[in-house]
């Protein structure tokens, strides 16, 4: 098997890549569009809480993209954390240490985040104490 490999010519792998993407991505469609339900009026797209049909009357909450903020961040460390797994033997004692210290400062971060109510995307506690008091 390692043998055909070498003897491919890299362009060619790339072209033989490139069209083999091409026509999963085509069939992909073509099922899609055959399992896909007809339209029918009344409904359509509906994404992120708001129907496209209609304008936007009010802004959209804050804390939605505070949290997608959020989770990128965290997202990003799990990567670096995947990294960091696969050389774990060659890094050693040394590496263990540094992967701790940053776990330990991604956990206190999160634990900022949470006790901050950065994570919270209801009312605050006080708003919705003072609302029912009027």
């Amino acid at each position: 098997m390692w043998d055909l490999l070498t003897l491919i010519d890299p362009r060619a792998a790339l072209l033989l890549h490139v069209s083999v993407a091409a026509v999963l991505l085509a069939a992909i469609l073509l099922v899609a569009g055959l399992l896909r339900e007809r339209s029918t009026p009344g409904f359509g797209v509906y994404e992120s809480g708001a129907p496209p049909n209609r304008a936007m009357t009010t802004p959209l909450a804050a804390p939605y993209f505070l949290i997608a903020v959020a989770f990128m961040i965290f997202d990003m460390e799990v990567a670096i954390l995947f990294a960091w797994a696969i050389s774990a033997r060659e890094a050693g004692i040394e590496g263990l240490i540094a992967a701790t210290v940053f776990i330990t400062v991604l956990l206190a971060a999160l634990a900022y985040l949470w006790l901050d109510g950065a994570l919270e995307t209801g009312p605050r506690k006080s708003e919705h104490m003072t609302r029912g008091r009027t």
